[in-house]
């Protein structure tokens, strides 16, 4: 990464659904250009609403919390790898878009991405 990006790294609390306390792993790399925000489900130590059936109200919480303009936003989501065989237990990494009015986030649309363009975008 070079040297003028900023770095976020950490276990991120939300209030999801009906304001239940969640969590989920966040880190964000903000460039001159773009914000990536990339969110880890935690399957085990989650006790609330998962990030992909809360993604509009988190990703604009976060926006407004680090002040990153939704329009520079890229805003994935990553499923890590669990120990079941199951295919939809698998790593992935989804990159959504929202509609954006000014005011809110809406209408997420999923694009599957891979692990290196990941992190390309990270490394751009």
């Amino acid at each position: 990464m070079k040297g003028q990006d900023q770095f976020v790294e950490e276990m991120y609390h939300f209030k999801g659904e009906w304001g239940i306390p969640s969590l989920c792993g966040l880190k964000i790399v903000i460039k001159k250009e773009k914000a990536i925000i990339l969110v880890t489900e935690f399957y085990d130590t989650n006790p609330g609403t998962s990030i992909t059936n809360w993604n509009t109200h988190l990703a604009q919480e976060i926006c407004q919390k680090y002040r990153i303009d939704p329009n520079r936003m890229i805003f994935i989501e990553h499923a890590p790898k669990t120990s079941s065989t199951l295919s939809f237990y698998q790593e992935t990494f989804d990159r959504v878009t929202f509609a954006w009015d000014g005011e809110s986030l809406a209408d997420p649309k999923w694009e599957r991405i891979s692990k290196e363009e990941v992190i390309k975008l990270m490394d751009e």
